[in-house]
């Protein structure tokens, strides 16, 4: 249900509602990988706020591959030349709304479920990060 409304708001250009489907999808997607199959230890929650501030690319893509009709593809190839959108899990950082390009976010090499815009950013959110 969420991936037929998801897809009907971005035909329709509702793109927020859109963003809330998707990130209901990805929640039930965890939920089940951490709780049914138990194939994830726990809730990836750097993708679910991902999803909640999913770029148009990251949002049509998503929603194009969870669906077995072809009715996103046109819309998927309009946006597929803008860039993906990463959010630096630094609170503290200076961009605004903490987003830049996500070829180049930084991944912590030791969890690899938070990103960051650049290695000061990490280095300023280590304090908060270490626990891991």
């Amino acid at each position: 249900w969420f991936l037929f409304v998801g897809t009907q708001n971005i035909q329709s250009g509702n793109y927020d509602d859109a963003r809330d489907r998707a990130l209901m999808v990805r929640y039930l997607e965890q939920h089940v990988a951490v709780v049914l199959e138990q194939t994830q230890a726990q809730t990836n929650f750097p993708k679910l706020n991902d999803a909640c501030h999913a770029d148009m690319h990251t949002l049509v893509k998503f929603l194009r591959k969870r669906i077995s009709c072809t009715c996103l593809d046109e819309k998927y190839e309009e946006v597929k030349s803008i860039a993906k959108i990463g959010i630096c899990s630094n609170l503290q950082c200076n961009l605004p709304n903490r987003m830049t390009e996500r070829c180049n976010t930084m991944y912590c090499s030791r969890c690899r479920c938070v990103a960051y815009c650049s290695r000061e950013c990490q280095k300023a959110d280590w304090k908060t990060h270490k626990r891991c």
